[in-house]
């Protein structure tokens, strides 16, 4: 289990409600998460088993990306995440034809991204995401704090433009 502390989170909240716009507190609050989250999803690609003989972790590596999202409605509207994983729009599972007749469903890059991260009877693994997460989890935080007073100096830069 990975423990993260974090401090000043009282005296960041209040400077992001002083800039009093909610869709301006969670953009600062994205921008900032997408920052502190590019060594990790950069590590996870490059930690991803990619073998063009075999076709393994063919589209393994461009599928792996990030998104970031606010909570719950019921929320209090100031609370966003980020999320790094496979976008399985990439290769999307298909009915392809067998030979001799038939069909099977190629499980396509989501389905696959399991099995090469915790493998299975007769697969070993080949961990690409736990790797990339236990050796960022530590810094990530440092990176979005360092990365949030400019997201908030920008939006609020915005703000005053926009309040003339």
């Amino acid at each position: 289990m990975t423990t993260i502390r974090v401090e000043g989170l009282a005296a960041l909240e209040q400077a992001l409600r002083k800039l009093g716009d909610q869709p301006a507190i969670r953009r600062a609050g994205r921008a900032a998460l997408r920052e502190g989250g590019k060594p990790m999803m950069e590590t996870a690609r490059r930690l991803a088993p990619d073998d063009p003989a075999t076709g393994i972790g063919q589209f393994l590596q461009a599928s792996i990306k990030m998104a970031t999202g606010r909570g719950d409605r019921g929320d209090d509207g100031d609370q966003v995440f980020v999320v790094i994983g496979i976008d399985h729009s990439l290769d999307p599972p298909v009915f392809r034809p067998r030979q001799g007749g038939g069909t099977y469903r190629d499980p396509g890059v989501a389905g696959v991204s399991g099995i090469i991260e915790f493998g299975r009877p007769g697969v070993a693994a080949k961990p690409f995401m736990r790797p990339a997460f236990d050796q960022h989890a530590a810094a990530t935080p440092a990176l979005v704090g360092r990365a949030l007073g400019p997201a908030i100096e920008k939006e609020a830069a915005k703000l005053d433009r926009r309040r003339g």
